[in-house]
Parts: C-alpha cells; structure tokens; sequence
C-alpha cells in the first residue's frame, strides 16, 4: 500500500479550495448584477399607482356601496316617498344629483295618484373597471311593483328585471353615484 505524498495533497486539497473561492466569487458577482434590475423594478412597480391593497379595498367599499345605492336609487313607496327620495338623493353626487333631483319631482305626483309602492332586489353585483376613485359596477335588479291604477277595483302587481350600471365615485370619503344607466 502506497501512501501519497504530503504535498501532492495539499496541493490538491488547496487547488480545490482556490477554486471554490473563485466560484464562490462568480456566484457572488452574478447575483448582485442581477439584483440591481430586480430592485429597479421593484422602485418602478411601487411608485407606478396604488397598492393592490388599496385598489382591492375600494372595489370592495364601491361595491357595497352600489348595491345599497341601486337599492335606494330604484326604490320607493308613495306613504313616505319625500324620506325616500331624500335618502336616494343623499346617496348621488356631481350631475347625476341633479337629474336625480328632476326626476323624482317629478315621480312625486305620479307615484301618490298611482299608490305605487316600488321595491328593488339588488343581486348579483360585479365591478366592471376601477381606476382611482371612480369603480363602475354592474347590477342585477328585479323590481316589484303594486300600482292602482284609478278606476281600478285592484292594485296591478308587476315585476320587472334589469341590469344597472353605476358609476361610483369618491367624495368626501364616501362612494356616491355619478352616474346611472339600465342597460
């Protein structure tokens, strides 16, 4: 049995070791140069809009609000039709407050000569975009409505379904209607 000789292993073994550091080194290298684009990128992502948090949170808080805004928006009863167009209106924001406005003025005679009592079922609610402060939301809504027509013996029971979409826009904290239309 032959034993090696004392140099011929160290050299070896620190051959080995020598190449290793060299490796190490390479490795080193090679991982900052790709870390430096990495984080660039990260800089850009982070400065470039809102955090997905954020933009989650309000598609969330938009949605919630719309559903109760369709409720209200396409609800009412002629017994307390000024509390419900009052709280409709309190829910509406920029020009759409005021068509709104017009237009239950103008429901205010009918709906008392017909007793209309009109109550919405929202279902079914899907945010269509968001950017920002303003999320568009598409509806489902079926609406029931009694109406006695005069001369009538009986009310006529009706139920209509429709798709709404609002646009829901940021004011003041609160996510109000800008816009309204059945599609």
């Amino acid at each position: 049995m032959t034993t090696p000789e004392p140099g011929r292993h160290r050299r070896a073994v620190g051959g080995d070791s020598i190449g290793a550091r060299r490796l190490g080194t390479v490795v080193a290298v090679v991982c900052a140069v790709l870390c430096v684009p990495a984080a660039a990128a990260a800089v850009v992502l982070a400065t470039r809009g809102p955090a997905p948090d954020s933009t989650a949170h309000a598609r969330h808080d938009a949605l919630h609000a719309a559903t109760t805004a369709a409720h209200d928006l396409l609800s009412y009863d002629y017994r307390s039709l000024d509390t419900d167009i009052a709280r409709a209106k309190g829910e509406t924001t920029g020009a759409f407050a005021q068509q709104y406005a017009e237009t239950a003025g103008k429901l205010l005679d009918q709906a008392k000569q017909l007793k209309a009592i009109v109550q919405a079922s929202v279902g079914s609610p899907a945010v269509v975009s968001a950017h920002g402060d303003t999320v568009v939301v598409l509806v489902f809504v079926d609406q029931a409505s009694v109406k006695q027509l005069p001369g009538q013996a009986k009310p006529t029971t009706r139920i209509d379904q429709s798709r709404v979409q609002l646009t829901m826009t940021k004011v003041g904290g609160r996510w109000l209607v800008s816009a309204l239309s059945a599609l």
